[in-house]
């Protein structure tokens, strides 16, 4: 991770230096002394993190947080504690008030970490999914069509054919559920019966034995309860 120490004190300077020294994922681009070197920096470097003072010569660090729509992730470090909840509604990272150990420091550095890794798998899952996910073609009356994965409310199979309903049409193509499946791996669908796969997206409710997409009342089997409540849980 990238990172800029952001302070008009030579001190906190090299005491942030050495404690960004112990840790192998950080890397030092600048130290800035002010918000002026602060901005051309980030203007011209690739910054993950940001280690911010909030007392700085004629702009302070809060006032630079609300001039700036998206910044990289920001540490506050400073003597003062009045700004604490100020920063917090700014989305800072953490706010360390000096003088600060290194243990106080690296548990602030790995909430930083998880989130730029969160975002970056996030970043990856959503191309990967538009991608791999985001349509699929079918064979409807002699033609290939491309159907949006947002279209699908759900599939009913239907011996060795399967209906896919959407807002608007119903399709019957010849495949079966399983090849249907492995099409559209997605965490928007979710199959509830050997007939049956709805759209997590579509879903108004669930009971005991049924769920309701729309106004379609869809059977539950008990082969595929547990997966669906599993699926259910990560929304709760």
């Amino acid at each position: 991770m990238n990172c800029i120490i952001v302070d008009d004190e030579e001190l906190a300077h090299h005491v942030i230096e050495e404690y960004i020294s112990r840790i192998p994922f950080l890397n030092l681009v600048k130290n800035c002394y002010d918000i002026q070197e602060t901005i051309q920096v980030l203007q011209n470097e690739n910054i993950d993190l940001i280690f911010l003072d909030i007392n700085l010569p004629n702009i302070s660090g809060i006032e630079f947080l609300k001039s700036f729509n998206k910044i990289p992730d920001v540490i506050i470090t400073t003597a003062y504690d009045d700004s604490a909840v100020q920063g917090f509604e700014m989305g800072v990272i953490d706010y360390l008030l000096k003088p600060f150990s290194f243990e106080r420091f690296l548990k602030a550095i790995y909430k930083s970490y998880k989130n730029h890794n969160n975002s970056k798998i996030l970043q990856e899952k959503n191309t990967q999914n538009f991608l791999k996910e985001s349509f699929i073609f079918v064979r409807f009356n002699n033609e290939d069509v491309k159907l949006n994965l947002s279209e699908i409310k759900r599939i009913n199979a239907l011996k060795d054919y399967i209906i896919i309903y959407t807002e608007s049409r119903k399709l019957i193509v010849h495949q079966t559920m399983k090849s249907i499946m492995e099409k559209i791996d997605s965490e928007n669908f979710i199959r509830v019966h050997n007939s049956h796969i709805v759209s997590l997206q579509y879903l108004q409710s669930i009971g005991k034995n049924n769920l309701m997409v729309g106004d379609e009342r869809i059977p539950i089997s008990e082969k595929y309860k547990a997966h669906l409540n599993k699926v259910i849980e990560k929304y709760k």
